[in-house]
């Protein structure tokens, strides 16, 4: 799977705010914005992953912004956060299993 896979971006995003809840840490706004080493991809894309991470409920504290003639756009507040949806996704989905398969070692995408 290619880092751009939208499954491997859903694992990474979901892994990560889910070891920041359970670390009892605030999810870093740094980390979480596409174009970057870890999200390589258009904003376009990142904002497509947001929007059915929260449209699913599996993330919550986003704010899809519609716009005329254009896709949505997802902002992340400063309460985002893993649902128990989202967990239980990220737990028990054969897609997510197969993701963390390849990966191998949640350290090597998540921070």
């Amino acid at each position: 799977m290619a880092k751009d896979d939208y499954f491997v971006l859903v694992y990474k995003i979901l892994s990560y705010l889910y070891k920041c809840l359970k670390n009892g840490k605030e999810p870093s706004e740094n980390y979480l914005k596409c174009k970057t080493k870890d999200f390589p991809i258009e904003e376009s894309y990142w904002n497509y992953v947001l929007e059915q991470l929260t449209r699913e409920s599996y993330i919550e504290g986003t704010v899809i912004i519609k716009i005329d003639g254009c896709n949505p756009i997802v902002k992340i507040t400063d309460t985002m956060r893993i649902t128990p949806k989202g967990i239980e996704y990220l737990e028990e989905n054969s897609m997510m299993k197969k993701v963390m398969a390849v990966v191998k070692d949640i350290s090597d995408i998540v921070p």
